[in-house]
């Protein structure tokens, strides 16, 4: 990091090491004074920006962000975090967005893409999140995170299909209370197997309503 004063980035590595021991309020202090040497170094107001995410002060964060991409757009970790604070402030749309903004700088931005898959599980829409961490496999095939969290999406997305299913077999049959039971429960080791009986629960009853005379 370059800094017009030498002070200010004795202050960054001051802030550095406090946010490596997790002291994250002593940390933007410290930041705080580099940022009064050295108002206009993007990098601190990321730095900054991260340390305040660690402290759970999300809008705060966002608006560091915000300064550190006006001085420098192209910072494809600033968007990332950028889009880490607003999911947490509930603005999904924009933190995907954000997302977007740090793949298109750099497609192989494993934290951004986490994000991404993060943010859409959230959201529900859980084939895009699986692909988000398909994607981190092409980048890493060893990254055990991203194939965990791959498959909980794929549990979620499954889950959220039986209890579709349930809504609409309830028209013709009565649901058994086991399949409802592994919906209730999100017993997700049986969601496939309840959703195949449930198939051929409504198929042998939409039959049987053929064959009436």
């Amino acid at each position: 990091m370059a800094t017009r004063e030498e002070g200010a980035e004795a202050w960054y590595h001051r802030g550095q090491a406090l946010c490596s021991t997790r002291n994250y309020s002593k940390a933007i202090a410290c930041y705080d004074r580099a940022l009064e040497l050295s108002p206009e170094e993007p990098v601190l107001w990321r730095r900054k920006g991260f340390a305040l995410i660690k402290a759970g002060r999300y809008d705060e964060a966002a608006a560091c962000f915000d300064r550190a991409l006006s001085l420098d757009p192209e910072d494809a970790t600033a968007w990332q975090r950028m889009g880490y604070a607003l999911a947490h402030l509930g603005e999904h749309n924009e933190a995907v967005a954000c997302c977007d903004r740090a793949l298109a700088l750099d497609p192989h931005h494993i934290v951004a893409w986490q994000s991404r898959g993060w943010v859409l599980g959230v959201m529900c829409r859980y084939d895009e999140a699986m692909d988000c961490y398909e994607a981190i496999l092409a980048i890493d095939p060893d990254r055990g995170s991203a194939a965990w969290h791959r498959e909980r999406m794929r549990e979620r997305r499954n889950l959220e299909a039986l209890a579709s299913e349930i809504r609409e077999a309830e028209r013709i049959i009565e649901v058994p209370a086991c399949i409802r039971d592994v919906a209730r429960e999100r017993d997700y080791g049986n969601v496939d197997l309840a959703r195949a009986v449930l198939r051929e629960l409504a198929g042998q009853a939409e039959r049987a309503a053929v064959q009436r005379p």
